[in-house]
């Protein structure tokens, strides 16, 4: 099966036995809701078949943040990287699917430039002269989306006004 470049949200359920039967192609969802998000239940988007239930209630343990708006779509935090079955490596933004090995070169190059250039200063400014500071946690302090708050990060990388940590650092920035 051909994989995914965009989530089709297939609608919300109450239990998770309820949400496979609206699951039929690659980035097919369903939000799995009793009183809370509970689950993002996804055919995975690489096309191996599998549906995977990704965790969004923290009380269960590690979980995932899914940011929804109607104009901008849905985003989901952090990327997912399944550990089993076909291994995939993806990242949810803007509705989109960026399956790594495949498509990461189009990930920074995707981002819309309006809303881009409206955190750039703020991003900016929260930037530290000495040592870094990782992308999340600026994108937490401003309330906005990691995935945009990451590429306006690299994109002052290649102005050269941030640098950004290397190895365990990568994804840190600070004030070139």
């Amino acid at each position: 099966m051909k994989p995914a470049t965009k989530i089709r949200f297939r609608g919300t359920v109450a239990r998770l036995s309820d949400a496979s039967a609206h699951l039929e192609s690659p980035g097919d969802t369903v939000l799995v809701e009793r009183g809370r998000p509970r689950l993002l239940m996804i055919a995975c988007p690489c096309g191996c078949g599998e549906l995977f239930p990704i965790n969004l209630d923290p009380r269960a343990g590690p979980a995932w943040r899914l940011y929804s708006d109607p104009r901008r779509g849905v985003t989901l935090y952090p990327s997912v990287w399944r550990e089993s079955g076909c291994e995939s490596h993806y990242v949810i933004w803007r509705s989109r699917i960026y399956l790594f090995g495949r498509y990461e070169d189009e990930f920074d190059s995707t981002a819309d430039m309006d809303e881009v250039t409206e955190l750039t200063e703020s991003i900016r400014n929260r930037l530290p002269s000495e040592g870094l500071t990782s992308f999340y946690d600026i994108a937490e302090s401003l309330d906005a989306i990691p995935w945009d708050v990451l590429t306006v990060c690299r994109r002052l990388v290649r102005m050269r006004v941030a640098r950004e940590g290397k190895g365990k650092q990568r994804g840190s920035f600070g004030r070139a």
